[in-house]
């Protein structure tokens, strides 16, 4: 008959709690420090990013300043933006800068001439007179007629 044999029992050592105690000491003493310079270090790296951006600001600035030290750069730019030109040269302004695909969609008008229906110069010297003579307030007056109809 085999011999029964107790379980091995786990034995702690007091040296092996006050070890364990000390890390788990040092781990939430440390832990907001750690957390602390992580942080820090993220900030100093968005700031040295920033830094970056404005030296290439600071240095396309700097090119452009050089630019206009140049006279030949001042008086393109014043021929381009301001449209100046020598005494005795004939400057020309293209107002229609439209593309030729847009040109060429466009409507063309018929070539008869049509009879309008209403006399506009009757109907606007009346509304002129009417406006001038009237005591009555705006109110008075109603919706606006509608292009084209009978009054």
């Amino acid at each position: 008959m085999p011999s029964a044999r107790p379980a091995p029992q786990l034995r702690v050592s007091w040296l092996l709690l006050v070890v364990v105690g000390l890390v788990v000491a040092g781990f939430v003493v440390l832990a907001p420090s750690v957390g602390l310079l992580i942080e820090q270090r993220r900030d100093i790296a968005a700031l040295e990013e920033q830094v970056a951006a404005q030296q290439a600001n600071v240095e396309s600035l700097q090119e452009q300043q050089a630019r206009w030290d140049d006279p030949a750069y001042i008086e393109a730019q014043a021929r381009d933006r301001l449209f100046f030109v020598y005494p005795g040269e004939t400057s020309f302004v293209v107002l229609d800068d439209r593309t030729t695909l847009e040109t060429a969609t466009a409507d063309v008008p018929s070539a008869t001439l049509e009879e309008p229906e209403d006399d506009w110069a009757a109907a606007a010297a009346s509304s002129f007179l009417i406006a001038g003579l009237t005591t009555a307030g705006p109110s008075s007056f109603g919706e606006p007629a509608e292009i084209g109809e009978p009054q």
